[in-house]
């Protein structure tokens, strides 16, 4: 499984609703809706198992492509489907966002 050299955008728990029922597998790269109206390809490395079956859950890390293009989208607790075409395959919690570009700001209090 090939992923990135960086480190990971997020941390996740991730759950397999794939309509196949098929297994996720490290170095799956679906579509994550990240926006209301963006999708971008995501690479999986799953943590601590070797597969993900369906309808079950696994802690993950995620790469995103050009997170840079869609700043502040992202929080702790959101939850963010993830596609294959116009078919949903899952779902992530994100738990943790390495990647602070992604990051929603909270609007400062004066």
């Amino acid at each position: 499984m090939n992923v990135p050299n960086s480190r990971p955008d997020v941390e996740v728990i991730i759950r397999n609703k794939r309509p196949s029922k098929r297994n996720i597998y490290s170095g799956y790269r679906p579509a994550f809706k990240v926006k209301d109206d963006y999708l971008t390809t995501g690479i999986i490395k799953l943590i601590g198992v070797d597969e993900l079956t369906y309808d079950n859950e696994a802690i993950a890390e995620i790469w995103f492509l050009t997170p840079e293009v869609y700043p502040n989208c992202l929080k702790v607790g959101q939850v963010i489907q993830f596609q294959e075409g116009k078919d949903i395959h899952g779902f992530v919690t994100i738990t943790k966002i390495k990647n602070k570009i992604l990051e929603i700001k909270c609007p400062s209090k004066n």
